[in-house]
């Protein structure tokens, strides 16, 4: 047993001491009894030890007369008495050589009197600071005065005749005491009139139960029912309501029962513990997905001058290190099964060739997630469908769905598109205002600034997710005690690279095939055709198929309908399983690169965009056909009236179908010489044309000597 300061200690028939002074060097030790208003006594440490030992005594562990306060909840008064008790013990203490000395007598009673003398108080005032301040743990909140144990708090008044708290400061009505039945009135009504989703005031509930049960039906003069009060001197007032509210009322209750079960667990509940305890033993082991709908209007990446909507953007989160492992922008509706699709095709694959897409090059280790994750957690929107389900169970994946609408369950990813957001807004136009579409009246339509792309908004993220996963400091990031010892950084990428060499769990990789295959959409409108696979008004190829002649015997059998998986994001290429069972890849034909690296959202657009310009055209074309066929219509009139003139009606139908191949002859010969009259014609044409154009060049050349003549003459004369 170690005898120390404040050690309290209880004897069998409840005797509780404390010691206020230990010397290791003596044999003596002085305590005080807590239950008394005495002096310190001595004792000797043998004899407690041995009491302790043969358990006469024990040691309290909690200490029950020490008062833990909040400084800034005292009262001026409290203060000032606690400060004014700790000077004069203080002085007490000073007048003493050493602290030993105040539990003798005779050393203590001088320096009570002088006390005394100095402060002008009496000997017992002293006394009691005294026993205060060993009782409370030789500490300045022991002096305290015990106004927290002043007006019986808590405890239950019982009504009299008199009424209780203070008179009303106006009015001549005394008054009246709550008893049992006015509190059962106010429950009544604050659960007829308040705990309800109509969200009355406190005021409203009130002046509802004086209606309610303070009240009687009277008939006027005229007959009318009148709603009067019965005594106005028996009625509570709401200052006495709004007391008994705040004894019965449970807040968790109110906010169930005015806003709702789930504003209170997403606002309000109990928040113990954090995200990074559910991540398990390490990275890879829990991620988060979610979607949300971009603040920002983008336009058409075929004509800008077309404004496309806002963007959906499906995000994916390690839990344990805060990594962003997938992305993905899309046009795709809220938790479509392909937008999610493809967004955990983009965690679980290689990063370098979706970067490029977008004209980014990574460096070495900069976003080198590409593995398969344990559990996923989502709402029951994303990975909410058997067709989803089965996906990604087929990957040995486990799929934990939050409760509906309940985002704080996700907080870390909601964090994640709040810090996107933050880092977009200052710079893009287009930008929603406070998250809504709303627009004030005289506010500038904000949706006419758009002027970004979806590969442009697409390259702005990857940028910002960059960052997020190699320079963001994650300032509420828990580290543990081996992160601390080795000085790791709270950073995403330092936090992974950590978790991946020490933590238990060990990431799992699947070939890339396996991975698309299990992730990527499908579709089972391609068909095999002559010119090649076609799909979406595209057309593919490979080697194997060319090999395999499917083009040739689609010619000749007629094309056929396969199964292919495809990426949104980039249709360059497409997949389909061959006749050996191999995931095989066809790509895009040279002749249609229009199409090379575009999404599929592109691409309808730019067909869209084509057919557009090919209705423009057909209008135009259909107007030059009405022009067309006037032309033909009046040359065909002309050609006919001159044939009526010249019809030479004596001809019988035989004459004139005889020899049409000799008329023919006849006409070739004529038109022939005709034309060898006009090429005659034209030579001689040409020839004068020539001469006389040499006889102006001869006139221009000898107007110029004579005009440099005369300016020589002129030099001479001068």
């Amino acid at each position: 047993m170690e005898l120390k300061e404040n050690l309290l200690l209880q004897y069998l028939d409840g005797k509780t001491i404390r010691i206020v002074y230990c010397d290791r060097l003596s044999s003596i030790i002085y305590a005080i009894d807590m239950n008394k208003i005495r002096w310190p006594f001595a004792m000797k440490k043998d004899e407690l030890v041995a009491n302790y030992q043969t358990e006469k005594i024990v040691i309290l562990e909690n200490d029950p007369y020490i008062r833990n306060v909040v400084e800034e909840e005292l009262s001026d008064a409290e203060k000032e008495r606690r400060n004014r008790a700790w000077d004069i013990v203080n002085f007490v203490f000073q007048q003493v050589d050493s602290e030993v000395l105040i539990f003798q007598s005779r050393y203590r009673e001088n320096a009570i009197k002088l006390a005394e003398t100095s402060y002008k108080i009496n000997y017992s005032t002293v006394k009691s600071y005294l026993v205060s301040y060993w009782k409370g743990g030789k500490i300045r909140n022991g002096l305290l005065p015990a106004f927290n144990l002043c007006g019986s708090k808590g405890k239950k008044r019982i009504a009299g005749d008199k009424k209780r708290g203070r008179p009303r400061k106006s009015g001549a009505q005394e008054g009246v005491n709550v008893d049992d039945k006015i509190k059962k009135y106010f429950k009544i009504g604050l659960n007829r009139y308040y705990y309800n989703g109509r969200q009355n005031s406190l005021k409203v509930t009130y002046e509802l139960i004086i209606k309610d049960f303070f009240t009687e039906t009277n008939v006027d003069g005229n007959g009318n029912e009148v709603t009067v009060i019965k005594d106005p001197s028996k009625i509570p007032t709401y200052s006495q309501f709004l007391y008994w509210y705040k004894k019965f009322n449970n807040p968790k209750k109110e906010l169930i029962n005015r806003n709702g079960a789930r504003n209170y667990f997403q606002n309000h509940r109990t928040i113990i513990g954090n995200s990074t305890q559910d991540a398990g033993v390490g990275p890879g082991t829990l991620w988060q997905i979610d979607s949300t709908q971009f603040d920002i209007y983008l336009v058409s990446s075929v004509d800008r001058n077309l404004i496309v909507g806002r963007p959906t953007v499906i995000c994916i989160i390690d839990i344990f290190s805060r990594k962003i492992v997938g992305l993905n922008v899309t046009f795709e509706s809220f938790n479509s099964y392909t937008g999610t699709m493809v967004a955990l095709a983009n965690a679980m694959l290689p990063k370098e060739e979706y970067c490029k897409q977008y004209g980014i090059s990574l460096e070495k280790n900069e976003w080198d997630v590409a593995c398969v994750p344990q559990k996923i957690f989502a709402d029951r929107g994303e990975l909410n469908g058997k067709q989803v389900e089965d996906a990604i169970a087929g990957l040995g994946i486990s799929i934990l769905n939050a409760p509906p609408y309940r985002a704080d369950y996700k907080g870390v990813i909601e964090q994640a598109f709040a810090q996107l957001n933050i880092k977009v807004k200052p710079f893009a136009d287009g930008i929603v205002k406070n998250g809504k579409n709303a627009k004030e009246r005289g506010d500038e339509e904000y949706r006419l600034k758009a002027n970004l792309s979806i590969d442009e908004f697409t390259r702005i993220l990857i940028k910002c997710v960059l960052f997020h996963n190699n320079h963001h400091v994650l300032s509420g990031y828990v580290l543990d005690e081996m992160m601390i010892e080795q000085g790791i950084e709270k950073i995403p990428s330092k936090i992974w690279d950590y978790g991946v060499k020490n933590m238990k769990g060990q990431l799992r990789f699947l070939p890339e095939q396996t991975v698309k295959m299990h992730l990527l959409p499908t579709d089972f409108s391609a068909s095999i055709t002559s010119r090649g696979v076609r799909f979406k008004k595209m057309l593919y190829a490979s080697d194997y198929s060319l090999k395999n002649n499917w083009y040739q015997s689609a010619r000749i059998n007629g094309s056929k309908k396969i199964k292919i998986w495809y990426d949104p994001r980039d249709l360059s290429y497409i997949y389909t399983i061959n006749e050996d069972g191999e995931f095989h890849k066809l790509t895009l034909l040279e002749h249609l690169t229009k199409y090379q690296h575009r999404g599929i959202d592109e691409i309808k657009q730019i067909i869209k965009y084509e057919e557009s310009l090919d209705s423009k055209t057909k209008e135009k074309e259909l107007q030059e056909k009405m022009k067309l066929y006037d032309d033909i219509q009046t040359i065909v009139g002309k050609g006919k009236k001159k044939t009526e003139m010249e019809k030479d009606d004596s001809l019988s139908k035989a004459e004139r179908l005889r020899g049409i191949r000799d008329n023919q002859r006849q006409e070739k010969e004529l038109q022939r010489e005709l034309l060898r009259k006009k090429k005659k014609d034209l030579v001689m044409d040409t020839q004068s044309i020539v001469e006389s154009q040499d006889i102006q060049d001869q006139d221009d050349e000898l107007s110029m000597f004579r005009a440099i003549q005369q300016l020589d003459w002129d030099d001479d004369i001068e």
